[in-house]
């Protein structure tokens, strides 16, 4: 259900007096808290179970009068979710006009059901995170105030944000959720056995390719390791991967540039990394540890394999559990692709639920901005391994003391900023913006299966990855005929075939429309001359004026009709309202206009 937006002004204005009473934040520091591996994975997995958790919040404080309570829902679990709370606390402590209760509900999977519930009985926070595959879904859910109306509307500049995470999250129009827990896949290492096997790993801002790779397995193993890689036959690799590779997971430009109707991995590269990441197991080369995350953290931390793939909010996890040291290096690519590509945000965002309450959004918009700030993203940064979404915290003090300390949580930084978001002609890399479709959790099963096809059924690369296709397009195909297949500029162009629609033909019989305006007294009979000549100059069409008073009053009285549905069809309305009757969405714009007409 689309709502209008005509709330933003009092939003914006009800979030400037916030903004004027809140306090300094506190003093960043390291939480101490470390990421469990099973958690982490469990998030880029997008519904792999964690570990099991009672529900819980952060204490409600008690409701004072003029103070504004909102409810934020989270996925991060054990110490990831203290951290959580030490946020939210810090931003309650930081002012006294807004209190955030903050509820654990489970894993990724169980905080979207858990929000669907909500919507049926009207029971849904104000803000929920929700992970990088939910995306299209949550879009496609119409209960958002997405975050670009909200920057644009508070003067928020997005390119604070990393440009790939901004760019993920995006639609059209700018970004549709507010970054927060980014990652993205690292590689892993044992540093005594590449040592002891005389193998480099790759110097600094550089991938193996697939054969660099395999070749450094070869040797690995020669030196007397079991396994060269523990490997977890799970879906987020092969798409990171792929993408390393410049391939697409989706058509129309991984569902980027017009609603995903087909899946394309297995097609080119995607049939290489495909048999690469299989091959790693039916060749002796990982353990067959079949569809897990934990598994293959107890291999390598056992010292059975040198190599893991893992998340790179699991980077407090590794090095405070590892009994050895551990490096870290770049996702490998196929050697077909030539170079690497880089790789795609994982993680999750920040989504706004439009309330009924406009207080409650502003409030909301407070809390979201204040999670994306320095501060907060250093601390959120050091005591989990999620990168900082912000590209101006380079220079924080704390966290070049921490980064010296602690290398290993720099790979993830460099990985992401040396990602190549836009090709060699300027045009957008689809490869590495990410996939974008409503049942992506759903196909990514289905990568999951194709290992089985592989392993045990005796399948080829290509023959899984087309069994996968057929069961992904089907997918595809239910969820498109539900919401529709126009998205983005499709659904852009669609609305300027209509407005040319309307510009090219002629009403059968007089037309009658409203118009309201502000000009009263001789300036009204100006404006009264001009539509009874319009009037006059033809049969087609007549306009009735009606003047409404000032201008505050036309447009209180707009406000009134979008209500009731006595809305004009057109009003005159003056220049400081400008942004907020763009935040409406009740427009036709004048340029589209234009454009149909010549």
């Amino acid at each position: 259900m689309r709502k209008d937006r005509f709330r933003l002004l009092f939003l914006l204005l009800f979030a400037f007096v916030l903004a004027a009473c809140g306090g300094d934040a506190a003093p960043v520091a390291d939480s101490g808290g470390g990421d469990q591996a099973e958690q982490s994975q469990e998030a880029e997995a997008g519904g792999e179970e964690a570990v099991v958790e009672e529900e819980t919040a952060v204490e409600e404080a008690p409701a004072e009068e003029g103070v504004v309570t909102i409810e934020f829902w989270h996925a991060m679990g054990g110490e990831l979710g203290e951290v959580v709370d030490e946020l939210v606390a810090r931003f309650n402590d930081s002012q006294d006009k807004i209190v955030v209760n903050s509820t654990y509900q489970g894993t990724y999977d169980d905080t979207y059901n858990a929000l669907l519930a909500a919507f049926e009985t009207g029971t849904e926070p104000n803000i929920v995170q929700n992970f990088d595959l939910a995306s299209q879904t949550m879009i496609d859910t119409g209960r958002l105030i997405p975050a670009y109306q909200l920057m644009n509307a508070d003067g928020y500049d997005a390119n604070v944000f990393v440009p790939a995470v901004r760019d993920y999250y995006s639609d059209a129009n700018g970004m549709v959720s507010m970054a927060f827990n980014s990652s993205t896949p690292i590689a892993y290492y044992n540093v005594e056995m590449f040592e002891a096997a005389g193998v480099e790993p790759p110097a600094e801002g550089e991938s193996w390719s697939v054969s660099e790779f395999m070749a450094a397995c070869d040797a690995i193993q020669a030196s007397g390791v079991p396994n060269c890689i523990a490997l977890g036959q799970v879906g987020w690799y092969f798409e990171q991967i792929l993408a390393n590779s410049g391939g697409l997971y989706y058509n129309n430009n991984n569902g980027r540039t017009g609603r995903a109707t087909e899946v394309v991995f297995n097609q080119g590269v995607g049939v290489e990394v495909f048999d690469f990441l299989s091959g790693l197991v039916a060749n002796g080369y990982s353990p067959n540890l079949g569809n897990t995350w934990s598994d293959t953290d107890a291999v390598f931390f056992a010292k059975e394999a040198a190599i893991v793939f893992d998340s790179t909010a699991g980077a407090r996890g590794f090095q405070d559990g590892a009994e050895f040291e551990v490096g870290t290096m770049f996702m490998p690519y196929a050697d077909s692709a030539g170079e690497r590509n880089g790789v795609i945000i994982g993680g999750a965002a920040l989504w706004l639920i439009d309330s009924p309450d406009s207080a409650q959004d502003a409030a909301s918009w407070q809390f979201m901005k204040f999670m994306a700030e320095e501060a907060q993203q250093v601390t959120w940064h050091t005591g989990t391994g999620y990168f900082p979404v912000r590209t101006d915290i380079r220079d924080n003090a704390d966290l070049q003391t921490f980064w010296a300390e602690n290398p290993n949580f720099v790979t993830a930084i460099n990985q992401l900023e040396t990602t190549k978001t836009t090709l060699s002609d300027v045009s957008p890399n689809y490869a590495v913006l990410g996939g974008r479709a409503g049942p992506a959790p759903a196909i990514r099963r289905y990568i999951v299966e194709a290992y089985s096809s592989v392993l045990d059924d005796g399948l080829s690369a290509q023959e899984a990855l087309n069994l996968a296709a057929e069961k992904a397009n089907v997918e595809l195909a239910d969820y498109n005929a539900f919401f529709g297949e126009e998205t983005g500029s499709a659904a852009e162009q669609a609305a300027e075939e209509e407005v040319a629609e309307v510009v090219a033909s002629a009403p059968e019989g007089a037309l009658e429309l409203e118009f309201w305006h502000a000009m009263g007294g001789e300036l009204g009979e100006v404006v009264d001359e001009l539509v009874n000549r319009f009037n006059a100059s033809q049969s087609d069409i007549f306009v009735k004026a009606t003047y409404q008073g000032t201008y505050d009053d036309t447009y209180n009285a707009l406000l009134a009709a979008f209500e009731t549905g006595t809305e004009p069809n057109i009003i005159q309305n003056f220049d400081l309202a400008s942004q907020t009757m763009f935040d409406t969405g009740r427009l036709v714009p004048a340029h589209q206009l234009m454009a149909a007409d010549g």
